[in-house]
Formats: structure tokens, sequence, C-alpha cells
């Protein structure tokens, strides 16, 4: 019975709790980084929503400000260029290191990133800071990876344990970034990565606590719910915003590839956005930043005419930010645009259907939820994101009817996750950091996990009649508690976990080809 104990203990001492303690410092690290992070962006907001209406009062001072905007623009030209991995987003860049497809020097992106989103953001550009945020905490898991990590997969772990530790210190929604570096960075569950993500993530929450408190971004006055009896108006408001979430996606992914049409040099695209700050700030300013002063200010008084305005503006003056390659999130934005949507949907609602103007907020947040699960294809983080920022847990079940409704149409439109995509267009480019394969030696390998998700080509299959991708072979076949043996003749059952030993040289086509054998599409 002692020898039991002594190697149940053995074993966590040299796995599990060396990890957490990894994970521990993870958290630490990427809590300071982000909530410095924060803290610089909100003193940027500011900035600029005091600059702007200063200059539009006193025209003299308005060459001066587009003076600063083409210095602070050319000032990113060439932060871009030092560190190309700082621009734009930061998700698709921090997925690309988890899926083994992009590599970069951590220090110089996190200071770059840090730097650049910040300008950006007091230029008034329309990008957001959760997209930076999770790069940020991403650059802190692959500093600790590299150092201490003793196998590629937890290495991965780490970096995915801070991507979401990042998330959830700028938004102050910890059990959000645990579900999205799930959900969005691993794409499968494990105790392990459970645990090792939320300690990140309620250790980095404890350092912007203590800063920040603990009150919710967006604040809502909601006084009544939705009826269950008019369900139905959900089921309508998540068909309208998952076909507006299908519809960005594809926008998106097409602007980008005409933006670099544009004729002149890149840094001449890139200084666009910056010079139509200068303008929407004079004439607009609430389209600027990253749209969390739009959120807080919508009033059900406000007109149809003034909301479109809004959305419109704002719609395409991201898109030119984001594809300009700023450096910037699309997250926050994202979120900012359901929000539009919602008030725009809630206006019709209850001008036009009956409903009571104590639900305008209620449409808000439901169409929030609703949008982000149609785009980035993540519906249970979009319904725990939601209840965090906003700090609303009774609308559980209504943000599931609609996030779930949403989902199922950009699932049945074909539309794919936009970070994924994005990660695609990324690797695609010529500017990509792909892993330094010639200095590999060919014998180079390591370790990788996939978890086997009932209705995948794997599930029911025997593990030799399994085509496994060249240059990767089934070490171990973990099942509940239980590490079996490979053998030919095991047969695959959903929620079996493989693990393989794979040629690091092809380690992103082992992934994408294991990922398509072990998941759903």
């Amino acid at each position: 019975m002692m020898d039991s104990k002594i190697s149940i203990r053995e074993k966590l001492d040299s796995g599990t709790l060396p990890l957490l303690g990894k994970s521990i410092i993870v958290g630490l690290l990427t809590g300071v980084v982000a909530t410095a992070f924060r803290w610089v962006i909100a003193l940027a907001e500011s900035t600029a929503f005091a600059v702007y209406p200063f200059a539009a009062a006193n025209p003299r001072w308005i060459w001066a400000v587009f003076a600063g905007l083409i210095a602070l623009g050319l000032l990113i030209c060439l932060i871009v260029r030092l560190a190309p991995m700082s621009n734009s987003s930061g998700i698709p860049q921090t997925k690309g290191v988890v899926t083994g497809q992009i590599d970069y020097c951590w220090w110089k992106v996190l200071i770059a990133k840090f730097c650049g989103s910040s300008v950006s953001t007091v230029c008034g550009l329309a990008l957001g800071r959760e997209g930076p945020a999770i790069q940020l905490g991403g650059c802190v898991g692959m500093g600790v990876g590299k150092k201490f990590a003793r196998s590629r997969q937890e290495y991965k772990v780490l970096v995915a344990s801070g991507a979401g530790a990042g998330l959830g210190t700028v938004l102050g929604a910890p059990l959000a970034g645990v579900m999205f570096a799930i959900e969005d960075m691993m794409h499968y569950f494990s105790p392990l990565i459970l645990l090792c993500t939320l300690t990140s993530a309620v250790t980095s929450q404890f350092v912007a606590a203590s800063v920040f408190g603990l009150q919710p971004i967006f604040h809502f006055a909601l006084s009544a719910s939705i009826p269950l009896a008019s369900v139905w108006v959900l089921i309508l408001l998540g068909l309208v915003v998952g076909l507006c979430g299908v519809g960005y996606t594809k926008i998106l992914l097409v602007s980008q590839q005409l933006y670099k049409k544009i004729p002149g040099k890149p840094w001449m695209r890139l200084l666009l956005p910056f010079l139509l700050a200068g303008v929407l700030g004079l004439v607009l300013p609430e389209v600027l930043c990253g749209g969390e002063y739009i959120i807080n200010t919508l009033d059900v008084s406000m007109t149809l005419r003034y909301l479109l305005l809004i959305l419109a503006v704002k719609f395409v003056f991201f898109l030119i930010c984001f594809d300009s390659g700023a450096p910037g999130g699309n997250l926050f934005p994202i979120l900012v645009l359901g929000s539009l949507l919602g008030a725009v949907f809630g206006y019709f609602a209850i001008h036009n259907m009956g409903f009571a103007p104590e639900l305008f907020a209620n449409f808000i947040i439901l169409a929030m939820a609703g949008y982000f699960a149609a785009i980035a294809r993540t519906p249970i983080t979009a319904i725990i994101l939601l209840m965090e920022v906003t700090g609303s847990f009774d609308q559980l079940l209504a943000l599931a009817v609609v996030c779930l409704i949403a989902y199922a149409v950009a699932d049945l439109l074909k539309s794919p996750p936009v970070y994924d995509a994005l990660l695609e267009a990324r690797v695609a480019a010529d500017s990509v950091n792909r892993m330094d394969e010639e200095q590999l030696p060919d014998n180079a390998q390591c370790d990788m996990e996939f978890m086997v998700q009932f209705g995948s080509p794997a599930d029911g299959c025997r593990l030799q009649d399994l085509e496994l991708p060249a240059g990767c072979r089934v070490v171990s076949v973990k099942r509940g508690q239980n590490d079996i043996l490979p053998d030919e003749n095991i047969l695959l059952r959903g929620e079996d976990c493989l693990q393989l030993l794979a040629d690091k040289k092809n380690e992103a086509d082992i992934f994408k080809k294991m990922s398509g054998l072990t998941s759903v599409n």
C-alpha cells in the first residue's frame, strides 16, 4: 500500500505538479504584462477621445494632429518592419505557434506588439486590445516554455495557457480565457489542459484584480428577461446574427486581398487608416478605437438612422484598419459590431414587434454573443465571455439558444472559423516565419497529442486501418486513466487520446492531417 502511494506521488511530482508550477509562472508574468497593457490602452483611448474634440473645437491645431498621425503611422511602419509577426491581430500568429506552423522571437514580438498596439489606439484606429493581449500572453508562454518545458506538448500547453490568461486579463473574463484556450487554441479537452489554463488564468486575474477590481467592463442595467413564450424572437435573432457573421468572415477575407492591391508602397497603405482616423475623429469620434465607448452609450432612445450610420462607418473603418496590418485585434470590434446589430434588432423588436423597451440591453448582449459564436465558431466561449464581461448570469438560456442557432447557420453555410482562415492566409504569405527547418537535425522529433472526437474518421477505426501521415507513429493510447500500448488491432473510441512521436520538420503537416482524422469537420 505504501509503495502504491509513493508511486502515485512520484508520478504527480514528475509530471503534473511541475507543469502547474510553470503555469503559475506564466500566469504571474502574463498578469503583469497584460495588466500594464490594459492600463496603457485605457490611457491611450482617453487621450484619443480628448485630443480629437479639442482639435475640432480649435481648428488651428488640426495640422498638428495630422502631423502627429503621420509621424506615429511611420513609427508603426518601422515597428512592423522590425517585427513582422507583431502586425494585425495576434491570434492567428499564436495559433500558428500552437499548431507548429509559425515560430518567432517571443521577446521581440512582445515588445513590438505592446508598443504598436498602444500607438494604434492613441491614434484612434478601430482595433481591439484582446488579440494583442492574447499574443502577449502567448509570448510569455513561449518564453517560459522554451526555458522550462520538457516536451513539445508541454510547450504548446504553456503557450495556450498564456494566451488564455492574456484574454481573461484584458477583458476581466478569466473563464472565457480558459475556454478560448481550450476551444480555439488546443481544439480538445483534457483534465491537464484544463488545470494548466485555469491555473494561469486565475493567477493572472489576481494580478489584474489588484489594479482594476472585479467589476465587469460593460455596464448594462438588465431589469427584465425575454419570456420563454417569446423563444421565436431568440431563434430569429440567432438567424440574423448568424448570417451577418458569415458575411463578416467572407468580407474580411476578401477585403484583405483587395487591400493589398491598392497602388503604392506597403507603408503608404499602412498610413491610410491613420489619416482616416484623423478625419473621423473630427466629424464622428464615436467610431474611434476598439468601441467600448459605443457599447456603454447604446440606448433605446437612439434613432435607427444613427444606429445604422455608426454600424456602417464602424465596420468600414475597422476593415481598413485591420487590412492595413496595423497592430490591433478584431475580437473586441466583433463584440462592438454585434452590439450594434443587437441595437438595430432591438429597435425593430421594440417598435414593431411589441417588446418592452426594458429588453433593449438584452438584445444587445444576445447579439454580441451570437455574432461572436458565428464568426469564431466557439459558442461556449461566446456564452461564458458575455456572461463575464456584462456581469449578467440571468441570460444563460437565451444566450445558449442564440449562440447555437448562429453557430448552426455558420456551419451550414460552411463559413470557416475566422482565426483558422486568417492563419491559413498568414501561412500562405511569403512573409511568414516558419520554423527554421534547415537547422533541425534529420532525426529531430517531437511529441504530439490528439483527442479522438465522437463521429470523427478515427472513431471506431482500428489503429492498423488509420491512415497516419508519414513521419509519425502512435506510441500510446490514453483511455480514461489507463495508458494502452499501441497495437494494430486496437479499436479506437471517442475520447481516446493518441500520443504520437513525429518528425519535427513535418510537424505542421502532421498536425493538420491528424486534426482531420481525429476531429469532426
